[in-house]
Parts: structure tokens; C-alpha cells; sequence
């Protein structure tokens, strides 16, 4: 050896007979299980579908349908298979016309008008009979 060599000694052997038993650097994963991450992509492709139903229904005047107030619709006025659909809170309740006419006593409730524009009003109280 020369006078600028500097001896160390011998190398300890590692574990499996490396230099310090660095062969391979055993580090955990960072990364996770890749099929871990399907669970949140679930979660947020329901959120983006919800979402795009809100507005949706908001774009087009349906929103009073996800309210909690009540609501009143009448398909078909005035034709033999009209329908009205009566939504209470979380409550639905469809009413379907049939072709039987009521026969039996009861009280006036009110005066019915058809107006020139073809629009009908109810005008609630008592009616001359």
C-alpha cells in the first residue's frame, strides 16, 4: 500500500454476504393497494351523477319535485284519462279519472269559471244553488 492509501480494515459482511446487507433496499409501499382507490372513485362518479340530475331537473322546471313542499299535477285536463298526482312531503298519490259518473247529495264548495283565454278558476265559497 502507498503512504495516501487509507486501509479500513476488511468489509463486515451483511446478512446474506453483501456489504452491509444492502442488496436490496426493503422500504414499505407509499403507493397503497391500486384497487383501493376504485372504492373512491365509486364514491365520486355517484356524487358527478347526482349532481348532473339536479341540474337537470332545475334546467328544465322540475325542481319543485325535490322540494318537500306540496305539489299538485294534473296531466290531461279535461281528457277521459286524466290524471293528478298530488306529492305531500315524501308522499306521492296518483289519482286516475274513470268513466263512471257520482251520483249523491253534497254541498257547493265553490264557483268554477272558464275564462275567454281558455284557463279555468276555482273561486272557493259558498254558491247560490
Amino acid at each position: 500500500m502507498g503512504d495516501n492509501d487509507i486501509n479500513i480494515g476488511p468489509r463486515p459482511p451483511g446478512p446474506r454476504g453483501t456489504y452491509m446487507g444492502r442488496k436490496h433496499l426493503i422500504l414499505p409501499d407509499r403507493n397503497g393497494d391500486p384497487v383501493a382507490s376504485m372504492g373512491n372513485l365509486f364514491v365520486i362518479a355517484v356524487l358527478l351523477g347526482v349532481g348532473f340530475l339536479v341540474m337537470a331537473l332545475s334546467g328544465i322546471g322540475m325542481s319543485d319535485y325535490l322540494s318537500k313542499d306540496t305539489l299538485v299535477v294534473v296531466k290531461n285536463p279535461g281528457g277521459s284519462d286524466m290524471e293528478i298526482i298530488t306529492k305531500e312531503g315524501n308522499k306521492v298519490t296518483r289519482l286516475k279519472t274513470t268513466g263512471t259518473e257520482a251520483q249523491g247529495a253534497g254541498t257547493a264548495i265553490g264557483t268554477v269559471y272558464k275564462l275567454q283565454d281558455g284557463s279555468i278558476v276555482w273561486v272557493p265559497g259558498t254558491s247560490a244553488p
